[in-house]
């Protein structure tokens, strides 16, 4: 498995802990669409990069801070409505 692929796997890992009512629909989604992949990954990225800027914990870095949480819930968002459509087509 290449770094990209990696990365994306660790972010749907990352996204079944975070909306674990989406768990069967991210499972079937990880194996038919392809567009899921990107945002697992940029996810990885984001909370890789938001846990790093915790870590630090810089009273200057807020900002960012604040930013990278932003990231992630449009990511989890957007993740949710892919789920939510998936659900509303096979009905």
């Amino acid at each position: 498995m290449d770094a990209a692929r990696e990365a994306a796997h660790r972010g749907l890992l990352k996204l079944m802990l975070r909306l674990p009512s989406f768990r069967g629909q991210l499972h079937l989604l990880w194996q038919n669409d392809v567009g899921l992949e990107a945002l697992c990954e940029a996810y990885e990225d984001a909370t890789a990069t938001l846990e790093r800027l915790l870590r630090k914990s810089d009273a200057g870095e807020e900002g960012l801070i604040d930013e990278y949480r932003a990231v992630c819930l449009e990511l989890e968002s957007d993740v949710r409505s892919r789920c939510l459509s998936r659900l509303a087509r096979s009905r």
